[in-house]
């Protein structure tokens, strides 16, 4: 019998123990809305000699590890894991449902184990893993999503399913719970039609005398936010350009960095249960210094709205580490390992 593609989700943990300590068990765990699973990976290589002929005649395993870019749509109790994961320091506030999470940039980044279950047919442990990389987008009329890209160093067999956490399918944020809360300089901009966030720690596996990489490190910490708008006005073009909203004529062009003001400059707030009837559900993204890229506008031969496509880079803030903070409200008291 043919095994359905859909039969397919994703439990995971963070390691409590710190690496070499696989979590005994799932904490989240999340159906999949795209990407792929994390799980055993690595490469072969032939063995190069001289022996006159064509074609190689031997293969040798180079190394193995584990790898994945599982996507989900966003619910606000397994998402803060994965902010924990790819920024790596976390505080807690409250006494009561909802807590409030804060996640903010540190040097190191936890340990976490994730599960395949895929088909009823194929399960693998992988762990000692860390979020590289988390994309969370989203887009009009559309569930917003965090697309996460796991690297891991240990790969093992399963025989069975992981099942102790629930799938979480609560409360699923939507792009239209930011409704007038998504802040550009401290105002509001109606029509971000779309946007992706980009939050890479560029990783790099460290090899050492095993089969398996011995270690991650963390390389540069990135943040990149893309947003899609209608063109309404030129005057950030202008900004970026010519050094002023309203430029005189003939004005040339400036070889300063466009720096958006506002404090924080970007606030995206989505909220998916408000503060009343609460108990609160939502998700803060606040960029506190960010510049904004060269980009253009061209026209198209059809009859729809000008848009720009703006990317902001965040860039770390004068006397404070802190370029990205994530604020997100739960029924979680706590993000701790197994």
């Amino acid at each position: 019998m043919a095994i359905p593609e859909n039969i397919a989700d994703v439990p995971f943990a963070i390691q409590g123990s710190g690496q070499g300590t696989p979590a005994a068990t799932s904490v989240h765990r999340l159906f999949m809305a795209g990407g792929s699973m994390v799980a055993s990976t690595g490469t072969d290589e032939p063995f190069e000699e001289t022996t006159g002929e064509r074609m190689r005649s031997d293969r040798y395993v180079s190394e193995r590890h584990g790898a994945g870019s599982p996507e989900f749509y966003i619910v606000p109790n397994a998402v803060g894991a994965l902010l924990y994961g790819v920024l790596g320091a976390k505080a807690v506030s409250g006494s009561a449902d909802p807590w409030t999470h804060t996640f903010t940039p540190a040097s190191s980044l936890p340990w976490l184990t994730f599960w395949r279950n895929q088909g009823a047919l194929i399960f693998e442990e992988v762990s000692d893993c860390k979020v590289n990389q988390l994309v969370i987008s989203g887009e009009s009329g559309k569930p917003l999503r965090a697309a996460a890209s796991i690297m891991g160093l240990r790969p093992r067999f399963a025989t069975a399913a992981e099942t102790t956490a629930s799938v979480e399918t609560t409360n699923r944020f939507l792009h239209y719970h930011g409704s007038g809360a998504l802040l550009l300089e401290g105002a509001a901009v109606a029509s971000i039609r779309a946007f992706q966030l980009t939050i890479s720690n560029n990783g790099e596996l460290i090899p050492g005398d095993s089969l398996r990489p011995i270690d991650i490190s963390e390389g540069a910490l990135t943040v990149q936010l893309t947003i899609t708008k209608l063109f309404l006005a030129t005057s950030m073009r202008n900004r970026l350009y010519y050094g002023g909203a309203s430029p005189s004529n003939d004005a040339e062009v400036v070889s300063t960095i466009l720096e958006l003001g506002g404090s924080p400059s970007v606030d995206f707030l989505f909220t998916r249960v408000a503060a009343s009837p609460g108990p609160e559900r939502s998700l803060r993204l606040q960029l506190p210094r960010v510049t904004v890229a060269p980009y253009d506008v061209q026209p198209g031969t059809g009859n729809s709205p000008l848009t720009e496509g703006i990317t902001l880079d965040a860039l770390e803030p004068s006397g404070s580490p802190v370029p990205i903070t994530a604020i997100l409200k739960n029924g979680l008291s706590a993000y701790t390992g197994t």
